[in-house]
């Protein structure tokens, strides 16, 4: 059983290195803000490059039904942004590339509890001296 638990482990953690991911809405860009790269997998990976579109997490309030939500997504889709993650489970919302003109315009939405900007953050135990 132990070994079962292991093996699933290791796909898991394989599986989420190996995967790509995968832009909801294949939207067509300038040739400076997309990058396509070949991986191991033979995937192509989107690797976003502008000053213009940085990558957001919006999240939406408890209230916002799916009928807002996909309406709001697509808006965003429409206006130059790029949905790249769906949350659905512990909430609603999702990460994109999105245009700094729309993020503002978003944060006055009744809908979105908030729009965080990502940011690469070293893993808690960077810091820890090794003994």
């Amino acid at each position: 059983m132990r070994f079962i638990a292991t093996l699933l482990v290791f796909v898991v953690a394989v599986s989420a290195v190996v995967l790509p991911l995968q832009p909801k809405h294949n939207l067509a860009l300038p040739e400076d803000q997309i990058q396509a790269q070949k991986v191991e997998s033979r995937h192509p990976v989107l690797v976003v490059r502008s000053r213009r579109l940085k990558y957001f997490h919006v999240v939406f309030k408890d209230f916002a039904c799916l009928d807002t939500i996909k309406k709001i997504e697509d808006d965003v889709a429409n206006k130059g942004g790029l949905i790249g993650q769906v949350y659905n489970t512990v909430m609603q919302g999702f990460g994109a590339w999105i245009p700094i003109q729309i993020v503002v315009a978003l944060s006055n939405n009744p809908f979105i509890d908030h729009i965080k900007e990502h940011k690469e953050e070293p893993p808690f135990w960077a810091n820890v001296p090794i003994l």
